[in-house]
C-alpha cells in the first residue's frame, strides 16, 4: 500500500518536466505566460528562447501548451560535451518513418522526461527495413545546417532544445544557422526551434548571430509571484490525491490555512521546483492511510526542508557577506531585488534608475560584480534582463537575515554581523483578502 501511496503521490508532484493537460497531475495555469508563449507559437518563422531560473518550471510551460495544441515536436537535451554530430545523432531516427514509434502526436505514449519522435533524414534510396547502423551514422555524419532545417520543415514540426545553457559555441552557432534556415529556404507553419535554459541562453544566441533578432523572440519565466500561488499549488495537489488540507477540512481552526502557507512560502518560496519537493514530503510524512494533510505534517516537512536548505547553501554566505559588506551599492542591489520579487525578472535601467542617488556608474559596477559572482544572470538582446541564478539559496539567505534566531546562526559562521537587512515582505493580511477575492481565477484542469 505505501509503494502505491508514494507512485500516486509522484504522478501528481511530478519532478520530472509535466504535462499539465494529465488528470493526474497538478498544475497552476499561469494564463499571461501561457498566451505570451502561443502567441508567438503560432507564428510563422518565429523561433522561441525561454530562459529563467532553474526549477521555475519553463520545460513544463512549453510541453503542456505543446500537448494542449497537438503540436509535433521532438526533445534534445543538450550536454556540455554535444557538438554537431552527437546532436544529430539525438535528433535523427535510426528507423525508417513507417516503423518508428513516435512522440509527435498526441496520442503517442508519454515515457518519462522525453518524446520518443525523432526527425526522419536519409541520404539513400534504400527504404526496407535494414536501416542499419552503418547507415545510420553515414546519415548522422552528413547532416548539415541546411538537410536539418529541410528535414524540421518537411515535417513540420517543433524541435525543442532544453539545458542550452551547456551548449557549447559551435553548437550553438550552428543552430542559430538552422534557426536563419528554417525563416529563409525552408518554410513551414510550424517548423521551428524552442530553446529553453536557464542562465543567458538568449544572450548566447545574440551573441553567436545577432541578425536573428527579429526571428527569434525571448520569454523570461519568472518563479510563482506571491504565497497565495505557491499555496495554491500544493493544495490542489493534496486534493488531488484526495486528501483534506488546512484549507478545506471541518476540522482546521480559523487560522490554519494562514499559517500553513505562511510555513510553505518560507520553506520554498514560489519555485515550482522546491514546491514539488515539499508536497512529495508533506505526503510522505503523511501516509495513505490518513484523511488529510494536518498542519503539523506541513510544519514538519517545511522545517526539514529549512534546515536541508541551510546545509546546502552555508558555505556560500560567507561570499555574498563579503561582497554586500565591501560594497554597499552591491547590498542596494540585492535589497532593489528582494524588495521587488526575488524571484521574478527585473529590468536593468529600472534598478539603474532607481539607485540613481549612489551613480549610474556604481549601480552598473555593482550589477557586475553580482554578476561575475554568479549571483545574478543578465540577459536580453542589450543586457537589459535581470534575475537571481538560484532563488533556493536567495530565499534561505533572507529567511535567516529576517529572523533574529536565525540570523545569529547564520552569522556564527562568519567573521562579522551582517550589515545587510533582507525582510520577506509579505503582507500576510493583504495575502488574505487576496486569496479570498482571486481564489476563482485559479482552476484546476
Amino acid at each position: 500500500m505505501e509503494q502505491e501511496w508514494m507512485q500516486r503521490v509522484c504522478d501528481v508532484f511530478d519532478t520530472n518536466p509535466r504535462n499539465g493537460n494529465s488528470v493526474s497531475t497538478v498544475w497552476l495555469q499561469r494564463s499571461s505566460l501561457e498566451r505570451a508563449f502561443e502567441g508567438d507559437l503560432f507564428i510563422r518563422g518565429r523561433h522561441i528562447c525561454i530562459d529563467g531560473c532553474s526549477g521555475s518550471g519553463k520545460s513544463s510551460l512549453v510541453i503542456t501548451s505543446l500537448l494542449k495544441n497537438r503540436i509535433p515536436y521532438t526533445t534534445v537535451q543538450i550536454t556540455r560535451k554535444m557538438d554537431w554530430t552527437s546532436f544529430c545523432k539525438q535528433l535523427i531516427s535510426k528507423t525508417p518513418g513507417k516503423n518508428r514509434e513516435s512522440k509527435a502526436t498526441i496520442g503517442g505514449e508519454w515515457k518519462g522526461l522525453f518524446p520518443t519522435g525523432k526527425l526522419e533524414l536519409s541520404f539513400s534510396s534504400r527504404s526496407d527495413e535494414k536501416y542499419d547502423l552503418e547507415l545510420w551514422e553515414k546519415t548522422v555524419s552528413n547532416a548539415t545546417e541546411h538537410s536539418i532545417a529541410e528535414a524540421i520543415a518537411k515535417q513540420n514540426c517543433i524541435v525543442l532544445l532544453d539545458e542550452f545553457e551547456r551548449a557549447q559555441p559551435e553548437l550553438a552557432n550552428s543552430v542559430c544557422e538552422v534557426c536563419k534556415i528554417l525563416t529563409q529556404s525552408y518554410t513551414s507553419s510550424l517548423g521551428k526551434l524552442i530553446i529553453l535554459g536557464a542562465d543567458d541562453v538568449y544572450k548566447k544566441l545574440y551573441d553567436a548571430y545577432s541578425t536573428l533578432d527579429n526571428r527569434l523572440v525571448h520569454h523570461s519565466i519568472p518563479t510563482l509571484p506571491s504565497p497565495r500561488e505557491s499555496w495554491s499549488y500544493l493544495k490542489r495537489g493534496f486534493e488531488k490525491l484526495n486528501k483534506f488540507h488546512p484549507g478545506n477540512s471541518k476540522f482546521a481552526k480559523q487560522d490554519d490555512e494562514k499559517e500553513a502557507m505562511q510555513m510553505v512560502y518560507m520553506a520554498a518560496d514560489g519555485l515550482l521546483k522546491s514546491l514539488t519537493e515539499l508536497g512529495i514530503e508533506i505526503c510522505k510524512s503523511t501516509g495513505p492511510n490518513a484523511r488529510g494533510i494536518s498542519l503539523q505534517a506541513i510544519r514538519k516537512a517545511c522545517e526539514s526542508f529549512d534546515a536541508k536548505n541551510f546545509g546546502k547553501y552555508r558555505n556560500k554566505f560567507s561570499e555574498i557577506h563579503r561582497i554586500s559588506t565591501q560594497n554597499p551599492v552591491a547590498a542596494a542591489v540585492l535589497i532593489h531585488i528582494n524588495n521587488h520579487g526575488l524571484g521574478q525578472i527585473h529590468d536593468r535601467e529600472s534598478i539603474e534608475e532607481n539607485l540613481k542617488e549612489f551613480g549610474r556608474a556604481q549601480v552598473e559596477d555593482a550589477i557586475l560584480m553580482l554578476w561575475k559572482h554568479d549571483f545574478l544572470v543578465i540577459t536580453g538582446e542589450s543586457n537589459q534582463k535581470i534575475f537571481v541564478k538560484n532563488p533556493s539559496w536567495a530565499h534561505t539567505l533572507r529567511i535567516y537575515l529576517s529572523d533574529p534566531s536565525k540570523k545569529r546562526k547564520l552569522e556564527s559562521h562568519l567573521e562579522s554581523p551582517f550589515q545587510m537587512a533582507l525582510g520577506i515582505g509579505v503582507d500576510w493580511e493583504k495575502i488574505e483578502i487576496e486569496q479570498f477575492q482571486q481564489e476563482g481565477e485559479l482552476h484546476e484542469n
